[in-house]
């Protein structure tokens, strides 16, 4: 089934899908009347609905149910990636996280960052196609490009659990070692050459938790996949011998 973003409300059971994605609905996939279709708002909400009308700039559609937080993850995880020299490797980082269930992505500007000129519009591109690809009610934030120390004082005050994934970490201290509870995760990932000396012990003071991947070294878009994917594993999985995952805790 396919799933189209829409920016009408819902009036008397019916929904109205226009511009890019009525094009992409009737001449792409070429869906007719009887057609089922997902329509989301791109924050969580995601209708099941039949196409009623197909006309020349939209199509009408009739809602059949309502699926809220559709495919999200119990607890809210942000990346916050260290800007890699290649763009290339941001766009690809960008659409597997999101396929992965992040809520948000921001780029980071740290002392190793080389590259420091961000196409944040073509990453948002991305993030919405990724996210209608892989089925997700929620499009992720993608922010812009944030200098080191102005995203940590932000984080400072918030009631986010940090981890810092970085190569110094005990190898034992990994993401299915620890215990979650509903409070959103931020995810630290460095750079090419990783964070400075400088930024991992403001993290630390910060409160924010070493975590290790491994014991090989990885590259920057492959430890923010590697890290999204353990994590969310980790607070999607329940299962009624292990309580904890199905309602998450930290001790």
């Amino acid at each position: 089934m396919h799933l189209f973003l829409i920016d009408s409300d819902v009036l008397d059971g019916c929904v109205t899908v226009r511009g890019e994605e009525h094009h992409h609905l009737s001449r792409s996939a070429r869906l007719r009347e009887g057609d089922a279709v997902l329509l989301g708002d791109g924050k969580g909400m995601v209708y099941e609905a039949t196409v009623a009308v197909v006309l020349r700039d939209e199509t009408q559609c009739s809602v059949t149910r309502i699926l809220p937080a559709f495919h999200e993850a119990p607890v809210a995880v942000h990346v916050l990636q260290g800007v890699l020299k290649n763009p290339a490797k941001m766009d690809w980082l960008v659409e597997k996280v999101t396929e992965l269930g992040a809520a948000s992505i921001t780029p980071l500007l740290t002392e190793h960052t080389v590259a420091r000129n961000v196409k944040c519009a073509r990453l948002r591109k991305l993030a919405e196609e990724a996210s209608k690809q892989c089925l997700r009610g929620h499009v992720p934030d993608v922010y812009d490009a944030r200098e080191w120390t102005s995203a940590v004082a932000a984080l400072r005050e918030a009631d986010v659990r940090m981890l810092l994934f970085h190569e110094a970490a005990d190898t034992a201290r990994t993401p299915e070692t620890l215990r979650y509870d509903a409070r959103p995760l931020a995810l630290f990932i460095g750079p090419e050459g990783g964070f400075s000396e400088d930024e991992v012990a403001q993290l630390l003071d910060c409160g924010a938790e070493l975590l290790s991947l491994g014991p090989r070294r990885l590259r920057g878009e492959t430890a923010a996949v590697a890290a999204t994917a353990r994590v969310m594993a980790r607070i999607e999985r329940a299962s009624p011998d292990e309580p904890e995952a199905a309602t998450p805790r930290i001790d």
